[in-house]
């Protein structure tokens, strides 16, 4: 009785440091609840919120079977959130990789340029959430890969940056009503991997990005839809590209991650925020771990706080307001150029992406605040 008595003391004694100790270091995050499987792996690839719920995944890339290079995909395929269930979805006119995807106002989603083999793409498409078909229109008047996109109050959209070989200056718009692109003005300094953000008012804020190889920058400028160009804007605390950037509940933008010249030794936890009132960029408190290539993977809650799920195993809950960082899970590894989505429900969808053996993956998992 004695020699029971002292070992379940002891083993209270041993649970007790374990929480003191889990106490210390912050409990272990749980893990993500995991959805069903996508079709194929993917990366780089897009993820669309339509009008009834559904999201719309379309092409990526995986490595190839030799393990040399990427193998670009054509195919698309819907998530149901009713269901939970990813079905294919008729297939795009082109693969591609890095492109852009626009939900429009009449609720069909424009694709557009993007990487394929050994270059970009300037063709566009439509996808159709009746029909589940792509539809191939006018193309872009310059090709882009890594370029951004961003809807307009009018309706249009902007396209700047990106590129094929080199980044560009370029701008355009598309309309929407003739289905055709016509150039805008130019950006003050060629740019890929950077952001666009649409502010309160209709303009929109580009960040940073790289202006070609090895050369990060801490540039940012405004687009006026009234002028059909370019404002310089004020500059970043830190010099950035792969980074997300994402609006904010009072107009502000928020800017995450990154990475600097090194690029993969060079990844970023630092957070900064473009305040509309004073047109500056203010460095907040930096994330618990640095990612990169996330760009597609930052949620924003009606609470003011921001899911940041790519570019690390991690994901984190971040609070502009307190400067607090939370890990809220864990992935099994981490993935780079994933989506996240904001479901309709108020869950979110993390979808794809590759690992560090640049081998993408089909896995997908469901969070809920």
């Amino acid at each position: 009785m004695r020699t029971s008595l002292i070992v379940l003391l002891l083993a209270l004694t041993l649970r007790g440091m374990a929480w003191q100790k889990q106490g210390r270091e912050g409990a272990r995050p749980a893990p993500w609840k995991s959805s069903a499987l996508m079709h194929e792996g993917r990366a780089s690839h897009s993820a669309t919120l339509l009008m009834d719920g559904r999201v719309l995944i379309a092409g990526g890339f995986d490595r190839s079977d030799d393990g040399r290079g990427q193998s670009y995909l054509q195919s698309a395929e819907l998530y149901d959130p009713r269901t939970q269930k990813f079905t294919p979805a008729g297939g795009m006119n082109y693969a591609r990789a890095g492109h852009t995807a626009t939900l429009l106002q009449n609720g069909t989603v424009l694709v557009a340029g993007g990487f394929a083999g050994m270059g970009a793409l300037s063709s566009a498409e439509l996808f159709d959430p009746a029909t589940e078909t792509f539809t191939q229109i006018s193309s872009m008047k310059v090709r882009r890969g890594g370029g951004t996109a961003t809807l307009l109050l009018d309706g249009r959209v902007l396209f700047c940056g990106g590129g094929d070989r080199e980044p560009t200056t370029t701008a355009e718009l598309f309309e929407p009503r003739t289905k055709s692109f016509e150039l805008t003005g130019t950006m003050s300094f060629p740019r890929t991997a950077h952001t666009a953000t649409r502010l309160p008012g209709g303009m929109v804020l580009v960040v940073g990005g790289s202006s070609h190889q090895y050369s990060v920058l801490g540039s940012a400028e405004m687009f006026d839809p009234a002028r059909g160009g370019f404002l310089q804007a004020s500059t970043l605390n830190v010099p950035r590209y792969h980074h997300a950037a994402a609006a904010m509940n009072d107009g502000s933008v928020l800017v995450v991650g990154g990475a600097d010249q090194r690029d993969w030794q060079g990844q970023l936890s630092a957070v900064e925020r473009y305040t509309l009132s004073t047109g500056r960029f203010v460095p907040l408190a930096a994330l618990q771990h640095a990612r990169f290539k996330l760009s597609d993977a930052i949620i924003g809650f009606e609470d003011g706080t921001f899911l940041i799920a790519g570019g690390n195993a991690a994901v984190e809950s971040f609070s502009p307001a307190t400067g607090i960082s939370t890990v809220v899970g864990t992935l099994d590894r981490p993935y780079y150029y994933a989506t996240a989505t904001f479901l309709s429900d108020g869950a979110v969808l993390i979808a794809g992406g590759y690992d560090e053996s640049l081998r993408a993956t089909n896995k997908a998992w469901i969070w809920r605040k």
